[in-house]
């Protein structure tokens, strides 16, 4: 069993480059219409007279640019090795400040803002419990008022029901004369 593994996985597969995928035949095509595009554009772009004198000037600056460093270079290349060294020195020493800056306010972010925005979360999770709160007093208050305004017109009319009955035992005092007496159950003097 061991054997037929290894004999299989020792077998070169030689089918790999034999049939081309389409992917590849679609990949190749697509890199051939990009540079045939690029191609046409920059001729277009050739036409305009303004155009061509922007590029001639733009290769001339750069040709010249180049060949006054490769002179130097011929020159003076521990110079310009070490001119070179300096300013990267000097650009990774401005990347390291701008790495603590930027490390120092993240810190400062993180510690001052965050914080005040938990504390405003907090804060407003307690504004809302004590609105919540709030209108659940103001209910409260609510049904104690109307409570107390059916007392009210509830009262008022039991009071005019329990004035008359008032008035009609205020009367078993009086004779039949409409005299009253002072003595409760004697008949009229």
């Amino acid at each position: 069993m061991v054997q037929s593994y290894q004999n299989k996985t020792a077998q070169p597969n030689n089918n790999v480059n034999q049939i081309p995928t389409v992917k590849g035949k679609r990949n190749g095509k697509l890199v051939k219409g990009i540079l045939l595009g690029a191609v046409v554009g920059g001729a277009v772009a050739m036409m305009d007279k303004n155009t061509r004198k922007k590029i001639t000037n733009g290769t001339n600056s750069m040709k010249d640019s180049t060949m006054d460093m490769v002179s130097k270079v011929k020159d003076n290349p521990s110079g310009v090795m070490n001119d070179w060294q300096d300013r990267i020195k000097s650009a990774s020493s401005v990347l390291k400040e701008a790495i603590n800056d930027a490390q120092k306010l993240y810190e400062k972010v993180n510690g001052d803002v965050i914080d005040q925005v938990n504390q405003v979360k907090e804060d407003s999770t307690e504004i809302i419990a004590t609105t919540k709160e709030a209108a659940e007093d103001l209910k409260d208050i609510g049904s104690k008022v109307k409570e107390a305004g059916e007392e009210v017109t509830s009262e008022s009319s039991q009071t005019s029901s329990v004035s008359t009955s008032t008035s009609s035992s205020g009367n078993d005092n009086v004779h039949s004369t409409n005299k009253p007496s002072n003595v409760p159950g004697q008949v009229g003097s």
